[in-house]
């Protein structure tokens, strides 16, 4: 075989390879979210815990009530996109009986606005609230800044220690998303997964369908190559 002949044959087993590889690691991923959406579908479905105790891993998408005060300060996420609508996603510390303080997601609010934010209020009592926790899971964004104004504070996403420094508190490592039948709720938009599992499995299926192409493609080329 030639130098060339040699290149091609290597650069169709990378590509088979390659593709035989990302169909698998997508069937992976489907499956991880296929477990998320059953534990997610099965603890929805059970009453609500009004009495949940020390919060913990096991009331993940639980729905349950809590009892506390909300603080002063909010934190409103920028750059978030709804229905083709500028706007942020809102977050307010919520003090629990104990004194442990917990991140409250009230969900999204329509702005275009940089220099000012919606005027929000919440009461300065103890309430109760219902809704479920999450894991407190760091955003992506190429700088971690923040932009104060009056009590509040504009962040470019999710950040515990950024959000624990500008508030002067630490925080359960948890986010409380708020009831949609809450009269404090804004616009819900959070989803426990950004892809469905079959939109894995289907990715997969493609990747598979793509290396065998490479495959028998591969194959015929050769041979071709061969009988000439």
């Amino acid at each position: 075989m030639k130098v060339s002949e040699y290149l091609i044959l290597s650069i169709f087993i990378l590509v088979f390879i390659g593709s035989l590889s990302l169909g698998i690691w997508q069937i992976d991923r489907g499956y991880a979210k296929k477990a998320l959406e059953n534990t997610f579908s099965q603890r929805q479905s059970l009453p609500v815990e009004t009495n949940p105790g020390k919060l913990n891993k096991n009331l993940y998408y639980r729905n349950i009530q809590i009892s506390g005060v909300f603080g002063k300060n909010n934190f409103f996420v920028d750059n978030k996109i709804f229905n083709g609508k500028a706007g942020y996603v809102v977050f307010s510390p919520f003090t629990l009986v104990g004194s442990k303080v917990l991140i409250v997601s009230r969900g999204w609010i329509a702005s275009d606005q940089r220099d000012s934010l919606p005027k929000l209020s919440l009461p300065q009592k103890k309430l109760k609230i219902d809704g479920m926790i999450r894991p407190f899971s760091k955003d992506f964004v190429l700088e971690d800044q923040a932009n104060k104004i009056g009590n509040n504070f504009i962040i470019q996403g999710l950040n515990k220690e950024l959000m624990e420094d500008l508030n002067g508190n630490k925080f359960l490592p948890y986010i409380f998303e708020l009831s949609a039948l809450s009269n404090l709720s804004l616009e819900p938009i959070w989803q426990p997964t950004s892809l469905k599992s079959t939109r894995h499995f289907g990715y997969a299926i493609q990747w598979f369908a793509l290396s065998l192409v490479v495959l028998f493609g591969g194959f015929y080329l050769f041979r071709k190559k061969k009988q000439t």
